[in-house]
């Protein structure tokens, strides 16, 4: 991993998910994924490494609706291949189903979803070094398939005991609806750039120059605006690393007309897709 760019620039927090079943969730990301309980309260519960916060679930009665803006996936970055080999055989042991394993030249990654259809990608960056970039400057990013063998052999053999503790939310995919304006506000908001754009389907933006931070696809046709209470994704955070970035971000809020709601202990804003973000400053 290289931590350049979860040290000096903005990144991605901790996502907040409403479930249906608390207690199954509760269960699936402790045995499954590999995070601890750090906190539960009667609003919400507290998963994470250490004591980072990754991921935070409220339980909610409300019905899951078809199309409606929200998580494509969330992804847990973890420090090196060795580990995401570690993550492979502790999946194949569980027996718990893939949706996915893919080379993305820039990073590998296992995806599956929990048991609500979160999706939930796991993965190792590439060497930024290896990184190749096309003539526009874009990125190069595909979709392929990963070297499974290979992944399996950098496994340390130790038993699984929790994700690494340097894993981070690396990256934060959602389903749009509609993906210029997205975009644009990404831009204008929070300082994000393009680093790779599939014509109007898709794009990946980030900060300091990483692959991605944040991902954009209208793939799934959502046509419907998030709402706080449903299924799904109840907000993202968006860390600024220093508190000259965070008046600058309130700046921009200002002068754009953007306002914000409260959601328990925090303010949130809201991206063209009505998703929620929970801005914080971090040291």
């Amino acid at each position: 991993m290289e931590t350049k760019y979860f040290s000096n620039t903005t990144h991605m927090g901790a996502v907040h998910l409403n479930v249906n079943f608390l207690d199954n969730s509760i269960r699936f990301y402790s045995d499954i994924i590999g995070l601890n309980v750090l906190e539960r309260n009667a609003e919400y519960t507290v998963l994470g490494i250490g004591e980072r916060p990754l991921l935070y679930l409220y339980e909610t009665k409300t019905e899951r609706k078809d199309r409606q803006a929200g998580l494509y996936h969330m992804a847990f970055l973890v420090p090196s291949r060795t580990e995401l080999g570690n993550v492979f055989q502790h999946l194949i042991n569980t027996q718990y189903p893939l949706s996915g394993a893919s080379d993305h030249y820039v990073s590998e990654a296992l995806y599956l979803q929990d048991p609500e259809g979160n999706g939930i990608e796991i993965y190792r960056d590439v060497p930024s070094e290896e990184w190749t970039y096309e003539a526009t400057g874009y990125i190069n990013m595909a979709t392929v398939e990963m070297d499974f063998q290979g992944v399996l052999d950098s496994k340390d053999g130790r038993p699984f005991e929790g994700l690494h503790p340097d894993t981070v939310m690396g990256h934060v995919h959602l389903s749009v609806k509609e993906l210029p304006q997205t975009i644009k506000f990404y831009e204008d908001v929070f300082g994000l750039d393009i680093m790779t754009l599939y014509g109007a389907q898709a794009a990946f933006m980030s900060a300091g120059g990483y692959h991605h931070h944040l991902g954009l696809n209208t793939w799934g046709g959502a046509a419907t605006s998030a709402e706080l209470t449903d299924p799904g994704l109840r907000k993202h955070e968006i860390n600024f690393p220093n508190i000259e970035d965070f008046e600058h971000f309130k700046k921009k809020l200002t002068e754009l007309g953007l306002t914000t709601e409260r959601d328990g202990n925090s303010e949130i804003v809201r991206d063209p897709n009505g998703i929620g973000i929970r801005v914080m400053y971090k040291k």
